[in-house]
């Protein structure tokens, strides 16, 4: 059975109650106070001393030599296409269902069949009228921390009572940077979709977000209407730099706009976040976590992030790229063979991201294809088997990972990887990466394979 809420701040709490282990911090917002480190309610530091990361500065280096991005000419979709949860390019946003009940230990289990594609506007509605009405504020949620949309985008003046220094434009295929000349950006190619990833790129906006910071500037964080993108990705630093739980980061953001309401793909997505940003000790099947360093989107196949593997053993390693091996006493960057200097850097500047803002412990150790220490391999097997207590299962693992650690140097290949390595090869060389030569890449790969599987 369904419950409907009232209102939809009440919905992400029941969600936050869901996962457990949250706790409240009380803050104003806007305030961002120094000083040494300090512990919340539940113990945690919310303030710490972190080492630096080397990506913010590279990429801010290789972005400013290229001309100012210019928006694209593309074909939108029509109102029914959209997916209503959270839309703001649509400027509707319906009021979802809680989750239904479920047993202990159950997983947490969406039912989204209540969203209608004609919902009643009276009451399901963030209304239009609110989204209007903060159509051209510059909401400030922290000292150097602003949100907004893009009609605050495209206003200099706004930017400039509010005294901006620093521009994240989280929707590159809809807003150019209008002020290149004047102000620092970042452009992001974020989709309002509940499946869009925003996991990976948390990590280089919070490195955006602090350089900002010490440099005493302030930074405008922006999408279309400055409701379902940006505020999650303030809601996440929030998070992290303030200790808070995902619940109260959301109540901290949406007291300073008020129509801050991220999609509910989003919110899972940080809600899975939370334990790792507050380094709350990981599950057995979490001990193991594996990320390959891939394009974050078509439209910007140089920009690559680690996105994190669902089965995470040595068959998922290719030798045209770098990888991210975690596990409890180390962080393993594994280098391909035939891996692209570019894609090497930016795996080993993910990798002390991690350490930053995860607050792991253990070294960070470069292994190269056909130069791993034993411990590296001992690392898959001995994490697998506390996962697998089956008997069978443990011995279809041991035999899986010889046979893997024993295979040709050089010659790792995973075909679900051939797309990413094609933008990002096409984009070294020179090429225009585009979302249009995503989906040919696409196509004309399935038909490739579907060609082979007939010749077969």
């Amino acid at each position: 059975m369904l419950v409907v809420l009232e209102d939809i701040d009440q919905y992400w709490v029941g969600i936050g109650k869901c996962f457990g282990g949250l706790h409240r911090t009380q803050q104003t917002p806007g305030h961002f106070d120094s000083g040494e480190q300090e512990k919340n309610s539940s113990g945690q530091f919310r303030r710490f001393p972190v080492p630096l990361t080397p990506r913010s500065q590279q990429n801010s280096k290789i972005r400013a030599c290229l001309p100012p991005l210019q928006p694209l000419s593309i074909a939108r979709r029509s109102l029914d296409e959209w997916l209503k949860a959270g839309s703001d390019d649509v400027g509707e946003w319906p009021q979802p269902a809680t989750p239904s009940g479920s047993k202990p230990g159950e997983g947490l289990k969406l039912d989204l069949s209540s969203f209608q594609k004609n919902p009643d506007p009276a009451g399901s509605f963030v209304n239009r009228d609110r989204i209007a009405f903060f159509d051209k504020e510059c909401s400030k949620v922290a000292d150097h921390i602003y949100l907004g949309g893009d009609a605050v985008a495209r206003n200099r003046d706004i930017l400039r009572q509010n005294g901006i220094t620093h521009v994240l434009n989280c929707v590159g295929f809809v807003c150019p940077e209008y002020f290149k000349s004047d102000l620092v950006y970042k452009t992001l190619w974020l989709q309002d979709s509940p499946s869009e990833d925003i996991t990976s790129i948390l990590y280089d906006v919070f490195d955006y977000f602090e350089d900002d910071r010490e440099q005493g500037g302030r930074v405008f964080v922006h999408c279309c209407q400055g409701v379902s993108r940006s505020t999650s990705l303030v809601i996440a630093y929030l998070m992290w730099r303030e200790g808070q739980s995902f619940d109260d980061a959301f109540q901290y953001v949406k007291a300073a706009r008020g129509i801050a309401n991220p999609n509910m793909g989003f919110a899972c997505q940080l809600l899975q976040c939370q334990k790792r940003v507050h380094a709350i000790p990981l599950s057995p099947s979490s001990l193991l976590r594996m990320y390959r360093m891939a394009p974050h989107s078509s439209y910007d196949a140089l920009h690559l992030v680690p996105k994190m593997l669902n089965e995470p053993s040595p068959s998922a390693l290719d030798s045209r790229g770098a990888f991210i091996v975690h596990v409890p006493s180390a962080i393993y960057v594994w280098i391909g063979k035939s891996c692209e200097p570019i894609m090497e850097r930016d795996a080993k500047g993910a990798a002390f991201q991690v350490v930053r803002y995860e607050r792991v412990q253990g070294p960070i150790l470069t292994v190269e294809e056909g130069d791993e220490p034993s411990e590296f391999w001992d690392a898959f097997s001995s994490l697998t088997l506390i996962v697998d207590k089956s008997c069978n299962g443990v011995q279809a693992v041991k035999d899986k990972g010889d046979s893997l650690v024993n295979s040709g140097s050089g010659s790792r290949k995973v075909d679900s990887y051939d797309v990413d390595f094609q933008l990002f090869q096409k984009a070294i060389a020179g090429g225009v990466s585009l979302h249009f030569h995503h989906q040919r890449l696409v196509k004309k790969l399935a038909f490739q394979q579907e060609k082979t599987i007939g010749v077969c």
